[in-house]
């Protein structure tokens, strides 16, 4: 059988697995109270004010508790331990109600909350999180706006979701996705969206696209397919970040330290703005953007829409786009010689050293000139 042949079954079965995968959105209570929580305590990330009138009710129920002991706490973990961002998001994913109305960690959850939630006393954070879900009376908060969320579901739905292309991911990765994807709404997240993920023994990984919410001076919901491209991004994360795990691919690691640590000191405060702090986040984020600019060209986006896409990256500082864009081409080109995305990686770790060095020459020209 020609290889051609066997690529061609090997898409055919990828497709199909994805294909299994209902995605539709949703509202979490969690996702809610943890981001409101976050507001209360004024992370500005969480402060975007984007919302409309769920803004004026979020301020008219809980600003009378902005002193309360969670609030203080999550101010004092941001300092301490740089909960922010992600961070927030992660922990929401991980909680699960009891009976009493208490709130505690999804069995097996703690390992997905990341590094930043390890210095934190959860003995000590739940407990209050619990008793300001409680005595805010947060549940018939999320109830009493469901019309609300269904609006703005129904609206993402029919805008974004509609023209998302799911099956264009195993193709593209060579690979079949070994996680169940969801899609959350954000509502008090503004412009802000998410990718965590949820690691629970005995079933797949559950990949989150925790995409934010706004609306218009009217309160109708924005979204359009323009939107679209945050949903493909988020999706990204969970067929490229694993290849720069340490423990499976060190040699990708030890690879991409040193020019990884350079352009995270050449591009710092920008970067910082972002919330990327350390190399593997910007290797890995450059690839989940080039990747995007992947699916618009495969696509059919208009010209102007793909470099729209990639003057954004760049304008993020990411202003390598251009050039590994190219480089990503080029893979789809050679899909015989590499099958997967995963055994292109080696071109990446190439692409990214030559780049550090042709940038350091730069630099050392200019200097001396």
């Amino acid at each position: 059988m020609k290889l051609h042949t066997i690529w061609g079954l090997l898409i055919t079965l990828l497709c199909t697995q994805l294909q299994a995968q209902n995605i539709e959105p949703r509202v979490s209570e969690q996702v809610e109270l943890m981001s409101i929580l976050a507001r209360s305590a004024n992370y500005q990330e969480y402060h975007m004010d984007m919302a409309g009138s769920y803004i004026h009710d979020i301020d008219s129920c809980f600003t009378a508790w902005s002193d309360h002991p969670a609030v203080s706490y999550m101010k004092d973990i941001r300092k301490k331990h740089g909960i922010s961002y992600d961070a927030v998001m992660s922990m929401a994913l991980c909680l699960q109600k009891g009976e009493q109305q208490e709130l505690t960690l999804i069995p097996e959850a703690k390992k997905s909350l990341g590094s930043r939630w390890k210095k934190v006393d959860l003995t000590e954070f739940l407990p209050l999180l619990s008793d300001f879900y409680q005595k805010t009376r947060f549940h018939e908060f999320f109830q009493a706006h469901q019309s609300f969320y269904e609006r703005g579901l129904k609206a993402y739905r029919d805008s974004v979701l509609q023209h998302f292309d799911v099956d264009w991911y195993a193709p593209f990765y060579g690979k079949a996705p070994q996680e169940t994807f969801s899609v959350i709404i954000g509502f008090c997240n503004g412009g802000g969206n998410y990718g965590p993920s949820l690691k629970e023994n005995g079933i797949p990984t559950k990949v989150f696209a925790i995409v934010g919410y706004i609306a218009d001076k009217q309160n109708r919901p924005m979204y359009n397919r323009g939107y679209l491209s945050t949903l493909v991004h988020e999706f990204n994360h969970s067929f490229i970040n694993y290849l720069l795990d340490k423990q499976k691919f060190p040699q990708h690691v030890s690879a991409l330290q040193d020019c990884g640590s350079q352009l995270i000191s050449t591009s710092k405060w920008a970067m910082r703005q972002q919330a990327y702090g350390n190399w593997q986040d910007i290797i890995s984020e450059s690839l989940v953007r080039a990747a995007v600019v992947c699916y618009l060209k495969d696509h059919d986006y208009p010209s102007q829409d793909v470099i729209h896409e990639i003057k954004q990256q760049m304008q993020r500082n990411f202003r390598w786009m251009p050039q590994l864009v190219t480089l990503l081409t080029s893979y789809q080109k050679q899909r015989d010689t590499y099958p997967t995305f995963e055994a292109f990686y080696p071109e990446i770790i190439r692409f990214f050293n030559h780049y550090v060095d042709q940038e350091e020459q730069a630099i050392r020209t200019a200097a001396e000139n």
